[in-house]
């Protein structure tokens, strides 16, 4: 991802250079797949947090409506089996730009994300426990896309990563 992210700024929401770096990215990459002849779904969310609660455990992103009811439409025909995860820091947020992909199809979904590292401990300490990362990506009415991680290094900060500590 871009290395030009902004050091400042309140630390509960992402920097407007850091997440317009990961917006560019999105749309770099979307590009490059595209013209490798796939299908590309670009997202763009209006919140983005970790939870952790009897309902949700995992990075829960919230939707446009025309954009849950695109995602929604490409989830119900297509197995996302494969993810990238591409990140990137600025003071205690993570970004990260996710790449679901069905190979079979050579559909993309890119979901850009965010979260507030310090803020973050306990939930990244349940993630890691649970050694599954599940991404919401949903509208405002709690009506929801899962994709289910098993893997959950990419998504975790370098820092927080039981192998850098």
């Amino acid at each position: 991802m871009n290395d030009n992210l902004a050091t400042d700024g309140p630390t509960n929401q992402p920097t407007e250079q850091g997440w317009q770096a990961v917006v560019e990215d999105m749309a770099a990459t979307a590009e490059a797949y595209r013209d490798r002849g796939w299908t590309t779904l670009e997202l763009h969310p209006g919140d983005s947090v970790l939870v952790d609660s009897e309902f949700r455990t995992g990075l829960d992103v919230v939707l446009p409506g025309d954009e849950y009811e695109d995602l929604e439409a490409v989830a119900e025909d297509t197995t996302f089996t494969d993810v990238d995860v591409f990140q990137a820091a600025a003071n205690s947020t993570t970004y990260l730009l996710v790449v679901e992909k069905d190979p079979d199809s050579e559909t993309a979904v890119f979901v850009p994300a965010y979260y507030d590292t310090a803020s973050s401990a306990e939930k990244l300490d349940t993630i890691r426990a649970n050694d599954e990362l599940r991404l919401f990506c949903r509208r405002l009415n709690d009506d929801y896309v899962e994709f289910v991680h098993a893997d959950v290094d990419p998504f975790l900060p370098d820092d927080a990563r039981p192998d850098r500590v």
